[in-house]
């Protein structure tokens, strides 16, 4: 099958073209036209495939173009789904959804100049880059990046967006190809087309791109991660600045009017808001605490006495394994105390603590209630704790542990 020739190659703002169909296939549960020439853009490079419509020329057929291939040099258009579908050798006219084309030539230009950026101003070279509907992400083969540096970096390609340098795409020469400072080698050895940026970036890349940077328009760094050694820097340029700021200035002034503050106050007022709140998680700390002891303390006492010992028993079904430990050691610190206390909504666990005086080792009570819940636990002579089996097997297994408190 005859490749595809790429009319976007040569100009990138072509929105409207007429072609041939050289091949009707099916891709990916999607009728699919191969052209003899197009402008759509198929997904490659990290930047994701153009959008847009097929037209049939001599009837009135309209075909919505999802999704967008290449496949060894053929370009395959895949289309939604209709009634009627084109035929080998029919005439159509292709119209490229303009917004989302010069959205991807803003994103991928602002890619090439942010990874310069980082090159010229911290020494951190991209290894691979992400278009996506929202944002833009570069990794970085850096282990850290600072504040300062990102900042610097986003300086940087702004001035070269404000500078409006030119951005020329061809194919070149080998011979051309040895004097031009590339970024890195290419990914071809054969017809590799080169992307520069006025004198800041030289990049073999076959995206698509503005005649000059300053179509960029902005470049905003909203955020940065380390992703597997490396850090993920996440950008984007354009309208989505502006689609950026707006979504950010929405939920600073929905957070500023909760707490009834201007959005210059929101950091003080969070600040505040979150001294506010450990002082009362401290707070509730304690008074659960101290309930807990007072709840430990009834329970005992509620307990009858057998053999010098109170066995104590009670499941907790929301409460913490912090929580289980901290009531089971307040009833194992009074005389003759034993606590089987057990907690878990799906999964069971169990606390169980003796005083000194009782001679019953925790380990051994624990284990025969693990017997029957098919569980695991261990711990020492005065605490112990496991965990396993589920929650209908509780009470036979709290039955067996209060057998062996009883007699060991």
């Amino acid at each position: 099958m005859n490749e595809t020739l790429r009319l976007y190659y040569d100009n990138p703002y072509l929105t409207e073209f007429t072609a041939q169909v050289i091949a009707v296939a099916k891709r990916n549960s999607h009728p699919a036209l191969a052209l003899d020439r197009s402008a759509f853009y198929p997904e490659g490079g990290g930047q994701p495939a153009d959008r847009g419509w097929l037209s049939a020329t001599t009837a009135p057929h309209r075909w919505e173009v999802v999704d967008v291939q290449s496949d060894n040099g053929t370009v395959w258009h895949l289309l939604a789904g209709s009634d009627s579908w084109p035929e080998g050798g029919m005439a159509v006219t292709g119209q490229i959804d303009w917004e989302r084309r010069f959205d991807h030539m803003q994103q991928h230009c602002g890619q090439h100049i942010l990874t310069a950026a980082f090159i010229a101003t911290c020494n951190a070279p991209t290894v691979s880059f992400h278009l996506s509907e929202r944002s833009v992400t570069i990794d970085l083969a850096v282990n850290e990046l600072s504040e300062a540096q990102v900042r610097a970096a986003e300086a940087w390609a702004n001035t070269a967006v404000w500078r409006n340098l030119p951005v020329q795409a061809r194919f070149v020469s080998p011979d051309e190809l040895d004097r031009i400072p590339l970024r890195k080698p290419p990914a071809v050895s054969n017809n590799v087309r080169v992307v520069s940026i006025g004198d800041i970036d030289h990049s073999a890349c076959g995206g698509t791109h503005p005649a000059r940077s300053g179509e960029v328009g902005a470049i905003a760094v909203l955020g940065w991660s380390r992703q597997r050694g490396m850090i993920r820097v996440e950008f984007v340029c354009g309208r989505r600045v502006i689609a950026a700021l707006h979504e950010r200035d929405a939920a600073t002034r929905a957070a500023a009017a909760t707490l009834s503050v201007g959005w210059a106050e929101l950091p003080t007022a969070v600040s505040r808001l979150q001294e506010t709140q450990q002082a009362l998680q401290r707070e509730l700390a304690q008074t659960q605490r101290e309930l807990d002891a007072l709840r430990a303390a009834q329970w005992y006492a509620q307990t009858p006495e057998s053999n010098g010992r109170r066995i104590v028993t009670a499941t907790l079904p929301t409460a913490t394994i912090e929580r289980l430990r901290t009531i089971a050691n307040f009833i194992a610190e009074l005389p003759g105390g034993i606590a089987i206390i057990a907690g878990g909504e799906e999964r069971v666990q169990v606390v169980v603590a003796c005083h000194p005086d009782t001679a019953v080792d925790a380990r051994d009570v624990l284990a025969a209630g693990m017997v029957v819940l098919g569980g695991r636990g261990g711990g020492q002579a005065r605490l112990a704790q496991g965990g396993g089996g589920q929650q209908a097997a509780l009470a036979a297994a709290i039955a067996a542990m209060r057998e062996r408190a009883s007699h060991g």
